[in-house]
């Protein structure tokens, strides 16, 4: 039986070819290199580096790794199984899902693989444990703005927004199971798994070496991360990963030392613009069909197991913001926190001043808060 489904975040214009723009180097991963977090390679080891997914990826995998094939070998496995989910989950690719299903009238059924369906279903859970401010159908109010990094002066009228804003709504997504197919309720709808899909292909990435023997790698997709095992030496250490200041490009905020995790960065200071002095991230709020402004200035989740699931919660806690993180926070801690998830949020004050939060649980099972400014020497 077809199904309605829910779900967030933010996606480009309707899916026409259009020449990709490469984002700036990642938060995280510009920040790791400076900070030697790159292991560089032997003539045992490879360092994979190209572009995917309209930004950078790099993959690295030791001497060592544990696997009886050549590194070389299994960068190209992962490299592969990043371009088999950019494939299947672009907005523009040629014969992608994610095409498919925006060219296609209401009412008609698409078929899709397995690995999108994946993504699709787990989307739609954001959707719903985030009660709609992970929405992946947003695209058609995001398609009304420019985010690049300048001051505009234009800004969408009142009935252009609401006439956008009625093609959004995850839960105008049906979906059948036993087919694995997917049909929109309405036309004119878009399908955008941006904040979701790099998390998946390094998550994918990560499950096809990890079936090879690989123990020890890095796999770096636009900033999301997985961290396989610790960096080799004697004896062997954690990965050092910077979080970048989100007002200063050139500063480290702080160092998280980690070993076999996934890390996801969302931020007002990669894809943003200037309108009327304030600035406008490129994550759209589904709840009020606009762009964040204020609020969270970076959001940085550490997940013990899954990059998509910190993809979408840093998503997620950024379009929440200073207001509503606290009682969603509370609300899914046993859920969230209990296998060891941390976020770190820098929030933004009236003074324009920042302050670092951070969620976990405590040793007795209570989410823990801690808060402290940020100050002009960190």
């Amino acid at each position: 039986m077809p199904e309605s489904g829910e779900s967030s975040e933010t996606a480009d214009p309707p899916p026409r070819r259009r020449k990709a723009h490469l984002a700036p180097l990642p938060v995280l991963a510009l920040l790791a290199l400076a900070l030697g977090w790159f292991w560089r390679g032997d003539d045992a080891g490879a360092v994979r580096e190209f572009e995917v997914m309209r930004t950078y990826a790099r993959i690295a995998i030791p001497a060592g790794s544990g696997s009886h094939l050549p590194a070389s070998d299994l960068a190209d496995l992962a490299e592969k199984a990043v371009r088999e989910v950019d494939a299947l989950m672009s907005p523009f690719g040629g014969d992608s899902d994610v095409r498919r299903l925006n060219e296609a009238p209401a009412g008609a059924w698409v078929e899709v693989n397995p690995l999108t369906w994946r993504v699709v279903m787990e989307a739609l859970r954001w959707h719903r444990l985030s009660e709609g401010a992970f929405d992946p159908t947003i695209g058609p109010v995001k398609g009304l703005f420019q985010f690049n990094r300048t001051e505009v002066d234009s800004w969408p009228d009142a009935q252009t927004l609401a006439e956008a804003r009625e093609r959004v709504g995850a839960e105008k997504l049906l979906f059948d199971r036993e087919g694995m197919r997917l049909s929109w309720e309405r036309d004119g709808m878009i399908l955008d798994l941006g904040a979701i899909a790099k998390g998946f292909a390094v998550d994918r990435a990560a499950e096809v070496i990890a079936a090879q023997g690989v123990k020890n790698a890095i796999i770096d997709v636009g900033g999301e991360l997985r961290l396989l095992g610790q960096k080799p030496g004697e004896p062997p250490a954690p990965w050092r990963v910077g979080i970048r200041h989100p007002r200063d490009e050139g500063r480290t905020l702080e160092t998280l030392e980690l070993s076999g995790q996934a890390v996801a960065t969302s931020g007002d200071y990669e894809n943003f613009f200037v309108h009327q002095g304030r600035r406008y991230e490129h994550i759209i709020d589904p709840r009020s069909g606009l762009p964040l402004t204020g609020g969270a200035a970076s959001v940085t989740v550490i997940h013990p197991q899954s990059c998509l699931a910190a993809d979408a919660m840093a998503t997620t806690l950024c379009v929440l913001g200073s207001d509503q993180i606290d009682e969603f926070m509370r609300r899914q801690a046993r859920g969230l926190f209990s296998r060891g998830v941390r976020a770190i949020v820098l929030l933004v004050g009236p003074d324009g001043g920042l302050r670092r939060r951070e969620f976990n649980l405590d040793q007795a099972g209570a989410l823990r808060i801690e808060d402290n400014p940020v100050g002009e020497g960190e």
